[in-house]
């Protein structure tokens, strides 16, 4: 393409994403409770934000890198939209906060009240729980600021004492409550322990007046890259890495209410703010700055929340084995609507099964709690080979990662790393069994996490095979994953950074030459993200050739959909509902021999390039009616549906607005036989 302007930014393009989120938080037919969680899942997202992407531009301005993207922006541009819009997001977060908070107090709930409250409750709090644990600080030039760390809840506070001022800082422990509740005469009050420091914060100083303080915290720089030609020990080089993002630098400064200019001044000096971090990365929030508190908002009233979802495990698999069923058939389950635990306890089935010989599987990120590492912890304690390739680089999971490696070190496993260059994104288990005197392989392949946790919250597909070629390239894969060879040909699965580009440019050119040939062509795609020139001129030319596609995209999307001869036949929608779209399918109409395929890559030059991620097609003419079931769904949604036309997005508003696929998608495998 010539033009840069046919490509949406991505910075801007997530942040179009995470607004989407915030407006769930306005939607008033999402009940009251859950708009609160949407409000907290919005402040969450923007703080990583903060400590990648913002971290990554602010590091290219560091470097002198002036280079504009494929969207035409320089990173000193970008981040100067960036901060407009996060601006923006902030009055509107604030905005919505209060509104809730007002639709709880005619339910008698109240967050922060200010109305007459019994203080001797808020006393005993005070004294006995929160007093005993905070260190008010006076800074000078003797004492200067303690270091604070990432997200830190932090208070300055100007004193005066003799006509003389004096400032101070109290830093908010990690071991006390998020909130507090206190339940009186059939009302809720909660108050967050920061809410309970600043209506006590003159008992703080006895003896000082409080001229004046406010709260902030800062956001530092996560984004902080291994020098893979340096590294020799994987493991040791992630924990080294883990402790450095610590002292990182500053990107963001959030302060919950106006200040005056000495405050803000006094503020930047003792951060040792200057230069480019004057003004841009200050944000006045007028509400909470952390929001987390809004997850533990508890309420009896079952209209305050979503309908109890109880995940489902299909008849034909109830009280079975998957091993005596897999090898009849293939097992196609859809997350959160069936249940995860046939997958946990199939695992742990396969670490207790004598028959079962060797287990090898991919961890990414697993829950804090996984009942899955413990099986395979378990099942080579029996003695079965057991071989865990763990990828350490998983963002915000290498604590955790490192703790499982260990563990499953120490229980006998083989643990390996995989590249210093590139992250396993790929979710695969692999069991072998000896069956009547024959090795027997069942594979199980997933676009999510073996995560017990998000497994609830998060959409994606579980596919279990006993496939024998499928199953010897999944094999293959673990070899190539553990450095054993690189050598394969790669039939039934395609793989990234190996073959996965390649195997898309073929898919997309066919899907063009027979629009070309004035034939039916049609490609639909359902993925997180899109961001990647080269897929993005590819399917430009798709739309341009006459092929008609249609993309359901969570989350940034370079695409300009609607540009007059360019991207007229191409349609982009943003599903945000009840749980978070995490599945990866793809359609090709492929002359009337339709494939299906399941993966765990985005359509980003980082899946393509940097990552090893699986795509496989399942040809299992059941499972291959499920996933289409699953594609119409996605395409008739007209009730959580975000349509984007060019680089703008509008929330679906028809009165006559009926289908939602989550519901509709759930019901349908939730009573499946």
């Amino acid at each position: 393409m010539n033009s840069v302007s046919v490509y949406n930014n991505r910075e801007l393009s997530w942040l179009d994403f995470n607004e989407r989120v915030l407006m769930q938080a306005a939607d008033e037919t999402v009940p009251l409770c859950e708009r609160l969680k949407f409000l907290a899942i919005h402040s969450a997202n923007l703080d990583e934000f903060f400590m990648i992407r913002v971290a990554g531009l602010k590091d290219l301005i560091s470097a002198g890198y002036k280079e504009k993207d494929i969207s035409g922006f320089s990173p000193s541009e970008a981040l100067n939209k960036i901060s407009i819009r996060v601006h923006k997001q902030d009055e509107k977060s604030a905005s919505i906060f209060n509104a809730l908070a007002s639709e709880l107090i005619k339910l008698k709930i109240f967050i922060f009240p200010l109305e007459p409250f019994d203080m001797e409750i808020l006393d005993e709090i005070f004294d006995t729980e929160i007093s005993p644990v905070i260190t008010p600080v006076m800074i000078s030039e003797i004492e200067k600021i303690p270091f604070i760390f990432n997200l830190k809840l932090c208070f300055f506070v100007e004193l005066e004492i003799e006509n003389k001022v004096y400032d101070a800082l109290i830093i908010l422990p990690e071991n006390v409550k998020k909130v507090y509740k206190i339940k009186k005469s059939k009302k809720s009050y909660y108050f967050t322990p920061e809410n309970i420091i600043e209506r006590y914060i003159d008992k703080i100083f006895p003896g000082y007046a409080v001229k004046d303080y406010f709260l902030f915290r800062v956001t530092r720089n996560a984004d902080l890259p291994i020098k893979h030609e340096d590294v020799e020990d994987l493991l040791s080089a992630i924990e080294e890495n883990i402790s450095a993002r610590k002292w990182s630098n500053i990107v963001r400064v959030e302060i919950n209410r106006e200040i005056s200019n000495v405050l803000t001044n006094k503020i930047k000096y003792y951060l040792r703010i200057n230069g480019d971090y004057e003004d841009e990365d200050f944000y006045i929030t007028n509400r909470p700055l952390n929001l987390s508190f809004l997850f533990n908002i508890k309420e009896e009233s079952r209209g305050l929340y979503y309908k109890p979802f109880k995940p489902a495990i299909p008849d034909y698999l109830k009280n079975k084995s998957i091993f005596d069923i897999a090898k009849k058939k293939d097992i196609l389950l859809f997350r959160p609507c069936n249940d995860f635990k046939i997958i946990s306890k199939w695992i742990a089935e396969a670490g207790n099964d004598k028959n079962v010989l060797s287990i090898k599987m991919t961890l990414y990120r697993t829950d804090k709690n996984s009942k899955i590492v413990e099986a395979l912890a378990n099942a080579a304690l029996k003695g079965k080979h057991v071989c865990a390739v763990v990828e350490l680089k998983a963002r915000f999971d290498e604590e955790k990662n490192v703790k499982w490696a260990k563990k499953l070190e120490e229980a006998g496993c083989i643990v390996t790393y995989g590249f210093s260059d590139k992250k396993i994104h790929a979710k695969i288990f692999l069991a072998t069994r000896k069956e009547e005197g024959k090795i027997v392989r069942y594979a199980h392949i997933s676009t999510g996490n073996y995560n017990e946790y998000t497994a609830n919250i998060y959409t994606d597909i579980d596919y279990i095979t006993a496939e024998e070629e499928a199953c010897s390239e999944i094999s293959n894969m673990f070899n190539y994953m553990t450095g054993y060879s690189d050598i394969f040909k790669w039939s039934r699965i395609k793989l990234a950074p190996v073959n996965l580009r390649r195997t898309l440019a073929e898919l997309f050119d066919f899907e063009i030459s027979e629009a070309k040939a004035g034939r039916r062509a049609e490609i639909i795609i359902k993925v997180n993200s899109v961001f990647d020139a080269e897929i993005t001129d590819k399917i430009y030319a798709a739309s341009s050739a006459g092929v008609l596609v249609k993309m359901i995209i969570r989350g940034i999307c370079s695409i300009k959909p609607g540009i007059k001869d360019l991207s007229e036949n191409i349609e982009v929608k943003s599903i945000i509902g009840r749980f978070l779209e995490h599945a990866r399918i793809y359609y090709f109409y492929n002359a009337g021999n339709e494939k299906v395929f399941i993966s765990t890559a985005d359509l980003m030059t980082r899946n393509l390039d940097k990552r090893i991620e699986l795509f496989f097609e399942i040809k299992d003419p059941e499972s291959k009616k499920k996933l289409m079931d699953i594609i119409e769904c996605n395409i008739n949604d007209d009730l959580k549906s975000w349509l984007l036309k060019e680089d703008k997005y509008t929330f679906n508003t028809r009165e006559d607005s009926k289908f939602n696929c989550q519901e509709r998608i759930c019901n349908k495998f939730c009573g499946e036989k």
